[in-house]
């Protein structure tokens, strides 16, 4: 059982990091700092720093947010979740 709950883990973490690097990559390609972006999403400039790094496990919300800030259509925003 432990094994699965590892595998399980790993594949989560791969995807938190997957998601953060794809939302860094649009955020540099508009020009946005970390704390702009943070501005614009009304969230911490340290919860994007975390969202970027894969850290955390964020909330449906900042991730709309964050979208939103990065002027993403729902199409980029789902895209963002392919994995």
């Amino acid at each position: 059982m432990r094994f699965y709950e590892s595998e399980l883990e790993r594949q989560e973490n791969e995807f938190k990091k997957q998601l953060g690097e794809k939302i860094k990559g649009h955020r540099s390609a508009i020009g946005l700092s970390q704390h702009q972006l943070a501005l614009e999403a009304n969230i911490s400039r340290t919860q994007i720093s975390r969202l970027e790094n894969g850290e955390i496990n964020s909330s449906v919300i900042s991730l709309l947010r964050v979208a939103r800030a990065l002027n993403l259509n729902k199409e980029q925003l789902l895209d963002l979740f392919e994995y």
